[in-house]
């Protein structure tokens, strides 16, 4: 039995213009109506994640590809990469690539070291000097990062990355976060296993989640990886399937009598 719904945004959640469809909002709501739970899983920092509409902004949020859960707007669960650590990942890309842009997520702002109007970002020209704090995630573009990667000999083990051939970017992180282990930590505080949650996503960064839930959904605009662990595939973002999974769990219509997925 699904009593879960963990729930990525970008791609999935989220049609390609930002919005929920009105659909998605009944649907969500039903199902919470029923007495059933729903998380947010995403790879958007705490700032970024709250940009969603209104009714769904007391959920549990799974943020930083799993580096830390929020409830109620406060941290309740949290990874980081060690100072030391974040400070030679970025040390390393700098001197590997000393004219490539580089960010470092730390209590929910995104230092850069290049100038940028993008809301929560603040730049510094020392970078370094920031970097000297446990950070939740590091993020360079991917094709600077696979450039990179020889000259800066590797990442040290308390992190790994994500690379994401959708999104053009490399996305540094603690070694022992994930999705998936956030969202099992969160399951363990509930007394509720994994096999009740029903897993939905797009990117890399969704694959474990998605392989380790009950019930394991890519979005058919998913990437080939998450496809392939997936239990099933449902419509795109901008065809409401999200929403077409969780009325078949609501007994709302039957799997396969609207769309062909």
């Amino acid at each position: 039995m699904i009593s879960v719904l963990a729930v990525d945004l970008d791609e999935t959640l989220l049609r390609s213009d930002g919005s929920v469809s009105p659909r998605s909002l009944e649907t969500l709501a039903a199902w919470e109506a029923a007495g059933q739970r729903l998380v947010i899983a995403t790879g958007r920092p705490p700032r970024s994640a709250r940009q969603i509409p209104e009714t769904l902004l007391h959920l549990p949020c799974v943020c930083y590809n799993g580096a830390a859960i929020y409830q109620n707007g406060q941290p309740v669960y949290t990874r980081t990469i060690p100072a030391a650590d974040a400070w030679q990942i970025v040390d390393s890309f700098l001197a590997a690539m000393p004219d490539s842009r580089v960010g470092i997520e730390i209590d929910d702002i995104l230092y850069v070291n290049r100038p940028t109007d993008r809301p929560g970002t603040q730049f510094t020209p020392d970078l370094l000097g920031m970097a000297a704090r446990p950070a939740a995630k590091i993020i360079i573009a991917l094709n600077e990062y696979l450039q990179a990667i020889p000259a800066a000999n590797g990442l040290p083990t308390s992190a790994r990355v994500l690379l994401s051939e959708k999104y053009k970017v490399a996305q540094i992180m603690p070694s022992q976060s994930s999705k998936a282990s956030a969202l099992a930590h969160l399951m363990e505080a509930w007394g509720i296993p994994m096999g009740q949650v029903a897993a939905f996503g797009d990117d890399v960064n969704d694959v474990e989640m998605v392989a380790e839930a009950g019930l394991g959904v890519a979005m058919d605009n998913a990437v080939a990886e998450v496809k392939a662990v997936a239990d099933r595939i449902t419509a795109s973002n901008d065809e409401d399937g999200v929403a077409l999974v969780v009325e078949e769990l609501l007994g709302i219509r039957d799997w396969g009598s609207e769309t062909r997925y």
